[in-house]
């Protein structure tokens, strides 16, 4: 294969009882069976919407499950969508209660060392969240990273919001243990759940990560400020690296769908990428079914866009949508799921 490839890659890692953390969105432990199977049918609207709106990209899963493990269903949503899946092992993992939730984040940091090895100069890769879907093409956004080198989602700019267990202004005070220096602006939270990075760039991050982990890992007891998830540490390297921007924010949002809390704005509905938390159990699991009836392929992209609307209640949530995710939920109670 020749450069100028766009990657797109998600994951899952498999958390054993041992090493098992909370995951709120998707309700239980990383070690629950429920959560296994969420984040195994999620993989099916991801692929089967990135495949149709970016036909040439390569598609990539990453995940510590043996493939015999994986259902069948995913067997063949992959060969039909030609994804390749790549058995990885988790070298990053910090210490056990390092962190009450999502700890099995820095696996993105193992998919980045993989990745500097597949990758030509002129390849880019995008990480991306498996509660995505996309609704067009991302080939202009690809083209911008190949230009300046990366795109980044920015979330958060204020400095004393508790941000998963730590703030900005803490952030900048391991900053500057770190580096000697304050940072040269005040730092700003770029999610890990979407970014974007040219070969170069993915090496960049590769021999950036160790020094910042060792000196993040050793930062033990409850006083001392630390890295708890896998964004801090982006964060922190675009800074160091000098990759900030919020270039992705162009294409992609996380918007919150539930009922008692929406971020969703009219014009959200025109961007590419949709990134919904909120829907793992509700709209991309209705997603699940409709294209698991349709053989994993969007047959009718005026019906999908319809479709998704309905689904994942963007703008606005329908009543019958509320009907839907209630008759859902109960239905999952009643089977103890």
């Amino acid at each position: 294969m020749k450069g100028g490839n766009n990657y797109i890659a998600t994951w899952f890692y498999k958390e054993n009882k041992d090493e098992a953390s909370f995951y709120p969105q998707g309700g239980g432990r990383g070690d629950s069976p429920l959560l296994h199977s969420i984040y195994m049918q999620i993989q099916v609207p991801f692929f089967a919407t990135f495949r149709h709106f970016n036909p040439d990209a390569v598609l990539m899963f990453f995940t510590n499950i043996d493939a015999a493990e994986l259902p069948p269903y995913l067997h063949d949503a992959f060969k039909v969508l030609d994804v390749r899946v790549v058995k990885l092992p988790y070298t990053c993992r910090p210490p056990k209660g390092w962190h009450d939730a999502w700890q099995n984040q820095f696996y993105i940091y193992d998919i980045l060392k993989y990745m500097e090895t597949a990758m030509y100069d002129d390849d880019c890769l995008l990480v991306c969240d498996a509660d995505c879907i996309c609704r067009s093409s991302l080939k202009s956004f690809f083209d911008g990273v190949r230009t300046k080198g990366s795109a980044l989602y920015e979330l958060h700019r204020k400095q004393e919001q508790l941000i998963n267990g730590t703030t900005l202004a803490k952030m900048a005070q391991i900053y500057a243990d770190m580096y000697g220096k304050a940072p040269e602006q005040p730092l700003y939270y770029y999610g890990g759940e979407f970014f974007a990075l040219r070969k170069d760039m993915v090496e960049a991050v590769n021999s950036a990560f160790p020094p910042l982990w060792k000196h993040n890992i050793e930062q033990v007891g409850d006083d001392k400020p630390k890295l708890c998830e896998e964004a801090h540490v982006l964060s922190m390297l675009a800074e160091f690296l000098g990759i900030r921007n919020a270039d992705a924010n162009k294409v992609v949002k996380r918007m919150w769908t539930n009922p008692g809390f929406r971020s969703v704005v009219p014009e959200d509905v025109n961007l590419a990428v949709w990134h919904l938390p909120y829907e793992k159990k509700r709209g991309l699991y209705y997603m699940f079914q409709w294209l698991m009836k349709n053989g994993f392929r969007i047959n009718d992209e005026t019906e999908y866009q319809n479709l998704i609307k309905f689904y994942n209640g963007i703008p606005v949530r329908s009543w019958k949508k509320m009907i839907y995710d209630r008759f859902t939920t109960l239905k999952r109670k009643i089977a103890g799921k």
